[in-house]
């Protein structure tokens, strides 16, 4: 149901032979050789009437001119050489690559072994010092053979160097957890991974990732020497431009001078680390609470009743239209509705003042803007998806969550908010948290970052802030009816998705009403609508009658909070209708109570509501402790005794109307 309270190569050149040169001759050689060739001609002359042999020049046969065809192959051939060239360049150079790796392998060895010799030198001096002063040297000779057995040990027991395959580059290494120093503020990674791995150089690349992305991009924030098991860290910086309060971290490697992503990605899980308040929670043990009407606050009911839990609901359609707050988060500045604030601030004022603690419902009613989900957007629903699908849409989204943190954190005057539900019955989706119809794993992803930009932002400026989920009652009904998801299915992808990216401490405000909703009495609905509430985590529906069913599933261990614990449960809606008599409701009531007082899983719960709306009686759900003209009904007084003194006696009167003759025949103690 509705609550309602009335109102981001140069080639060288081929060196050329010079022609042979001429033999340069002096004066007097020159004189000689004149002399010797005069004599010569002389002789010459006496020989000339003798035949001289004639010299024929000796002729080389001439090559044909070569033809296309022999052109061709000639390139070809000249191709394939330059192709061979350029494949031994560069496998000499992937083979130059290996033997680097090789020698720095060999230099981590030999560095381990240097390590090793001097602190086995080292040791040895120690125990020299010792056996100077004390008189003995005989632990010398264990310090050497433990040095020795260090050195073997340290060879042994490293990590093998691995190569990154298609198979194994996902998950390669692991990041682990990503916190919020609280010592200097920065984020700090924490990776293992079972291997070093072979990329182009020793360094793992620290990178971001927005919300919405799901791959990496631009330059690594860090890098790090690779390691088996180590942490790397890298600025928030917190409320400004780059902030990455919002981001998911990973690891890359560089590979073929490409940054690979080669691990998973998570979010910060301690953002209370940065928070600069921590409130003080109202409300002490009492479990009792009303979703209230504003204008019956100051009237003294609240006291009477001993309601100590109150539910009021915030739209940003009230909030986010229109101006006169100035509101600057992550660089940009965002306006807000000052008038409709003010009406929240004396509302919240209100109850903080008389030591109720405040659960407030943040819900979207706005069909086309930028924090509404783009595929949700110019729907005809009542309430819509926030939009963590792009940059725009997650600043805004964590704008809103940060001035509502900080507004109502109880330091600045304008009443203080402990407690935050997201959205309202969201597995409902065509109704209350519209979206285009999509698988349950899609849309639990969705949701999943919606309330991960609600935690981050307020838990960062307020650490003692609840963030809760809200759920309806259909928990495994197996219909195939694409209007909502069960429970059940929704709630398991959620906590997947939350576990694998960065466990927070989500709680759940879970609305156990009777199925079907004008169903009079809590123990009993009659007909085919009686099996529906078992006591199986196969069950359709988990009303009160079997609440135990959800306390239980949360107690698994893949269900438990960063700390092991059971996260926390409040029944953020429930209600009975008195439309077939004052009497069941107020019987329902008591068997409701008491079931939950017997639970110590469950807070607390928000009865839906003070006083009977007008549009819900004509659907047969008189839900108020309150008639709609102001006077009192039955569970009125019972609501009062609750938790008190006069609670047997007031309550004990119900026990035959509801079948029973103790109350610990319907309690399930948890």
């Amino acid at each position: 149901m509705t609550p309602d309270n009335n109102e981001k190569n140069l080639i060288p050149e081929e060196e050329k032979k010079n022609p042979s040169e001429e033999k340069k001759i002096s004066p007097e050689e020159e004189s000689v050789t004149t002399s010797e060739e005069e004599k010569k001609t002389s002789s010459d002359k006496e020989t000339s009437a003798s035949p001289k042999p004639r010299r024929v020049p000796l002729e080389f046969p001439k090559l044909p001119k070569p033809g296309p065809k022999t052109i061709a192959v000639i390139a070809v051939i000249a191709v394939v050489l330059i192709a061979c060239g350029i494949g031994a360049f560069i496998g000499y150079s992937k083979y130059n690559a290996y033997n680097e790796h090789l020698a720095r392998v060999a230099e981590d060895d030999a560095q381990v072994k240097f390590d090793a010799y001097n602190l086995a030198i080292d040791t040895f001096h120690d125990h020299a010092v010792d056996d100077v002063y004390n008189g003995t040297g005989e632990d010398v000779a264990d310090a050497l053979i433990g040095a020795g057995l260090t050195t073997l040990d340290g060879i042994h027991d490293r990590p093998p160097f691995v190569e990154i395959t298609d198979a194994n580059r996902d998950h390669f290494a692991s990041v682990n957890l990503v916190e919020i120093s609280p010592v200097t503020g920065m984020v700090e990674v924490s990776v293992t991974a079972d291997a070093l791995p072979i990329s182009d150089d020793g360094y793992y690349y620290l990178f971001s990732e927005a919300i919405y992305e799901n791959a990496i991009s631009g330059e690594p924030i860090v890098r790090i020497e690779k390691d088996v098991d180590f942490t790397v860290s890298c600025a928030l910086n917190y409320n400004s431009a780059d902030s990455r309060l919002f981001d998911k971290f990973c690891m890359a490697l560089l590979i073929d001078d490409e940054y690979v992503k080669v691990s998973n990605a998570m979010y910060i899980t301690n953002p209370e680390a940065k928070a600069s308040y921590a409130s003080s929670r109202d409300g002490g043990s009492s479990k009792k609470g009303l979703l209230v009407n504003p204008d019956l606050i100051t009237s003294g009911q609240l006291e009477d009743l001993g309601c100590k839990h109150a539910a009021y609901n915030i739209y940003t359609s009230l909030i986010c239209n229109g101006g006169g707050i100035s509101y600057t988060y992550n660089g940009h500045t965002y306006n807000f509705n000052a008038y409709q604030v003010s009406l929240y601030d004396l509302v919240f004022t209100r109850l903080t003042s008389r030591g109720v603690d405040v659960n407030a419902i943040i819900i979207n009613d706005l069909s086309n803007s930028t924090i509404t989900y783009p595929g949700s957007r110019g729907g005809r629903a009542t309430l819509y998806a926030f939009n963590t699908a792009d940059e725009e849409g997650v600043n805004y989204v964590a704008a809103v969550a940060s001035f509502l943190a900080n507004r109502y954190s109880g330091a600045s005057g304008h009443g203080k908010v402990s407690n935050w539900i997201i959205g309202n019955e969201v597995n409902e989706r065509v109704v209350y948290n519209y979206t285009p119809s999509m698988g349950v794993e899609p849309y639990a992803h969705l949701y999943a970052d919606t309330v991960r930009v609600f935690y981050n932002a307020m838990c960062a400026v307020n650490s003692t802030t609840r963030v809760y989920v809200s759920l309806d009652n259909r928990w495994n009904m197996n219909k195939s009816d694409s209007s909502f998801y069960d429970v059940k299915d929704l709630m398991d992808a959620f906590n997947s998705y939350m576990r694998s990216e960065g466990n927070i401490d989500w709680h759940v405000g879970y609305h156990p009403y009777n199925y079907p909703l004008t169903a009079a009495r809590a123990w009993h609905w009659g007909g085919k609508f009686d099996g529906m509430a078992g006591s199986s985590s196969s069950t359709a529906i988990i009303s009160m009658r079997n609440i135990h069913v959800l306390t239980d599933y949360l107690s698994q261990s893949n269900y438990l909070d960063r700390n092991g614990n059971v996260r926390r449960v409040i029944l953020s809606e429930m209600g009975y209708t008195s439309s077939q008599g004052q009497e069941l409701q107020a019987a329902s009531f008591a068997y409701a109570y008491k079931i939950m007082e017997a639970n110590s899983h469950i807070d607390y719960m928000l009865l839906s509501r003070q006083i009977d709306a007008g549009s819900e009686v004509a659907e047969g759900l008189a839900l108020g402790i309150l008639n709609s003209g102001g006077g009192r009904k039955e569970v009125y007084n019972v609501f009062k005794a609750a938790g008190t003194g006069d609670e047997a006696t007031v309550f004990n009167k119900y026990l035959g109307i509801i079948g029973i003759s103790s109350w610990s025949q319907i309690q399930n103690a948890r």
